[in-house]
């Protein structure tokens, strides 16, 4: 299943779904899905964020911000994520003019977490987990290019930091060293941090006290 923006559709928002070679099977029902999805005001992401998915993630962000004065949720199931890809989506929900919710269920990793924390009201799955690390990436070229790639990452890094601070309430320096130990997270200890506000179907034990 190819990884990036997924779908998923409650019973009855659209009607039934088409079955294969009846009336009106276009051979895509992901649009279909898609469709009830966004009607919904839901946005669930999967996988390994590439640049197309966040750019579609952003461009439907912007698009359903636009469309009415309801929330949003983006809903995270197994997502991963470079920081550049990560701080995109982050931008977009920090100028968005509706609140902007995140659930987060299965492994969290890299830059996605970011993506968690930058929720208005978060919150994660029972069995959900946070991997706290920093994924590779590679430069090449001169060594005036690589130099200045190298800055730029390093600047990235930077702000990337400064945001989950910003997210979790804690000091920059705190939340460097956890990203440095490349440490899991269980959802008591990601609550308890700042990233999440509480589990799905417990009592709310928030990490920031104003959500």
């Amino acid at each position: 299943m190819r990884s990036g923006i997924r779908t998923g559709v409650p019973d009855g928002v659209l009607g039934p779904l088409p079955g294969p070679g009846g009336p009106g099977d276009v051979g895509d029902v992901g649009d279909v899905v898609r469709r009830a999805l966004l009607a919904r005001r839901v946005i669930l992401l999967h996988g390994e964020l590439d640049d197309a998915a966040v750019a579609e993630a952003a461009a439907t962000l912007l698009m359903l911000d636009a469309g009415g004065d309801e929330r949003i949720v983006v809903r995270l199931t197994g997502t991963s994520a470079s920081i550049d890809a990560a701080l995109v989506l982050m931008d977009v929900m920090e100028v968005a003019g509706v609140p902007v919710d995140t659930v987060a269920a299965g492994t969290i990793s890299g830059g996605a977490i970011g993506i968690l924390a930058a929720g208005r009201q978060r919150r994660l799955a029972p069995h959900a987990r946070l991997r706290l690390f920093e994924p590779d990436t590679s430069v090449a070229g001169r060594a005036a290019d690589i130099e200045q790639a190298l800055a730029a990452q390093s600047s990235q890094r930077d702000r990337f930091l400064q945001r989950l601070s910003d997210c979790t309430r804690r000091p920059v320096a705190h939340v460097a060293r956890e990203w440095g130990g490349g440490a899991y997270l269980e959802p008591e200890d990601a609550i308890v941090l700042g990233y999440a506000d509480e589990v799905e179907g417990g009592s709310p034990t928030t990490g920031r006290t104003d959500v």
